[in-house]
């Protein structure tokens, strides 16, 4: 019971999120168009006069006064255009109105809270929360060419900036799954979080969750919560993007490839999106990992090169946090 009441939890903060972006969208459209004030005024009056015309049975005014409501009303919208949507009440979640319920089962958006509940050590109001696509800092790469007519770390660096904000653009008709590779602190989480950062302001449900953390999380549903597979599983296949953090440093054994390899191959044949970071080359993850497993990233997953020295180690020479 504690997991669903940490996720209605949960749920009602990104509600309360929502509907505070929205106000504050509203607000910056009333600014910039005053007359969508003196239209609300205007229509007040109207809903007052409508109820005296009710009240007093005079039919013939109150269908005039409906009709000079439904001008305003169209006036008002013709004014805020493409932000029409604005002007009216919209849900977080339209699928089941922000009750997280459906007639069938919980929503998707309920489902979602879930999996980050029970699985996601992410954090975006920590430090997560500013590595973003426009704080990210290219004077921590290099700018020497690798080796005679390469590029360099940070032209490498700049191109995977790009690309990833593209990614981030057109997240629907993205197939691609990404397998970030490179040595420890060269820029691969920070990337991670960027992408998280972008794609949550857009209204993507995400899990960021560790190797480590994922096996852990799903041996102590298993064996300590008595959960079924399919409770387990299912939340991990409903959200947009899956990703998985540091793959190698989890205590490798049969059972932790068998249940990375369930994860992975479930989201691959449902067509979800992923994204895994390792400090491993493609060659040590077919070194460490059995053949079903490394064969599905090395197989399946797009290779994104990270290159460059450890920034926390160069940011500790220069006295930055």
């Amino acid at each position: 019971m504690k997991t669903y009441n940490e996720a209605f939890a949960l749920l009602l903060e990104k509600q309360n999120a929502y509907q505070f972006k929205q106000r504050k969208k509203k607000e910056a459209l009333y600014h910039r168009i005053p007359e969508l004030s003196a239209l609300d005024d205007e229509i007040n009056r109207m809903g007052v006069a409508l109820t005296r015309a009710t009240i007093a049975n005079d039919l013939d005014k109150s269908d005039a006064i409906r009709q000079k409501m439904i001008e305003l009303e169209t006036r008002k919208k013709t004014l805020a255009g493409e932000n029409e949507t604005l002007l009216t009440h919209s849900y977080y979640c339209s699928i089941c109105q922000d009750t997280g319920i459906l007639p069938g089962g919980i929503c998707s958006c309920l489902n979602q809270c879930l999996a980050e509940i029970s699985f996601s050590s992410y954090d975006l109001k920590t430090r997560a929360q500013r590595e973003t696509f426009e704080t990210f800092n290219p004077d921590y790469y290099s700018d020497q060419p690798i080796g005679s007519g390469s590029a360099s770390h940070r032209s490498n660096a700049l191109s995977i900036k790009q690309n990833m904000l593209k990614y981030c653009q057109n997240f629907e008709n993205i197939e691609d799954q990404l397998l970030f590779t490179g040595p420890p602190g060269v820029g691969k989480t920070f990337m991670s979080n960027c992408i998280v950062n972008k794609l949550t302001e857009k209204g993507y449900g995400i899990v960021y969750v560790t190797a480590a953390h994922l096996v852990a999380s799903i041996q102590d549903q298993l064996f300590r919560e008595k959960k079924t597979s399919t409770e387990i599983y299912e939340p991990l296949l409903l959200c947009d993007l899956l990703i998985i953090d540091d793959l190698g440093a989890e205590f490798s054994s049969e059972y932790s490839q068998k249940q990375l390899y369930e994860v992975i191959d479930s989201r691959l044949n449902a067509e979800k999106k992923m994204i895994i970071s390792s400090n491993l080359t493609v060659l040590k993850i077919k070194t460490l990992y059995d053949e079903r497993l490394s064969s599905r990233i090395s197989g399946y997953f797009k290779t994104i090169p990270f290159l460059g020295e450890d920034i926390r180690i160069l940011k500790a020479r220069r006295g930055r946090p």
